[in-house]
Order: structure tokens, then C-alpha cells, then sequence
């Protein structure tokens, strides 16, 4: 991930609100709101976010309680600590890192499910007949 950010959330920084922009986010201190960037957003091990976090790509080393949704990778650092469902293209998950929720992985290749045609009434009591299911004694 590349290491310019256009805005920058302090370790002292404890923000109630949501935060949206167009290029990167670096946060280190708390946020409890929605998280927002068309670029990229890295989670110091510090920073701690209460809500949905949305990004191109996202780094994390701190902790996030919410939805998150990358649109290209989701890497979660040995540091990071996840809580709430992820839904991201590509997903990196290092040793040691914590993940307490539900992944879905989009992909444009996703194979059907063939659904099995309904066993009919009647082919379904001749089986039953030739295992002695319904043998008359």
C-alpha cells in the first residue's frame, strides 16, 4: 500500500462523525462513524474504528468493529483485530491477526448451484417397495 495519505487521524484524535474522501486515509487514534475513501485506508495498530469502513484497499493493524467492504484487498497484519463482517475481492488474513465474523468474496466466476429435479411420488414408492420399505407381511 502506498505510504502518502491525504488525511491523517492522530493517535490523540477521537472523531464522532463520519469521514469520507476521495483520496487516502491513515487513521491512528478512535473514530466512531463511517469510515470512506475511493483510495486506500490504513488502520494503524493504535487506531480503533466503531463502524462501517469502505475502500479501494485497506490495511489493517488496529481494530475495527463493523462492516467492511474492499473493492480490490482487505490485509489484516498480525496486530489487527477485526469484528464484523468483511466483504472484500481479495482477502490476506497474516498469522496471529484476529477475525471474528463472516467473509464473502465476490467473483464474477461464481459456479451455479444445479438444483436436483423433485423425486416424483411414484418412482419414489417404487424404490421404497424394492428396499422393503412398505413390504405387506
Amino acid at each position: 500500500m502506498e505510504n502518502t495519505f491525504d488525511t491523517i487521524i492522530g493517535l490523540n484524535v477521537v472523531l464522532k462523525g463520519n469521514l469520507h474522501n476521495k483520496g487516502s486515509i491513515q487513521v491512528n487514534g478512535t473514530i466512531e462513524g463511517e469510515v470512506k475513501s475511493d483510495e486506500n485506508i490504513n488502520v494503524g495498530e493504535t487506531a480503533q474504528i466503531k463502524g462501517p469502513v469502505s475502500a479501494k484497499s485497506i490495511e489493517v493493524s488496529g481494530e475495527i468493529r463493523g462492516l467492511i467492504e474492499a473493492s480490490e484487498k482487505l490485509e489484516i497484519n498480525p496486530t489487527g483485530r477485526i469484528y464484523g463482517d468483511i466483504n472484500a475481492k481479495s482477502l490476506v488474513i497474516k498469522q496471529g491477526a484476529t477475525f471474528v465474523g463472516k467473509s464473502i468474496m465476490p467473483s464474477s466466476e461464481m459456479p451455479k448451484v444445479e438444483e436436483k429435479p423433485p423425486v416424483e411420488k411414484e418412482n419414489k414408492e417404487k424404490v421404497e417397495d424394492k428396499l422393503g420399505f412398505f413390504s405387506k407381511r
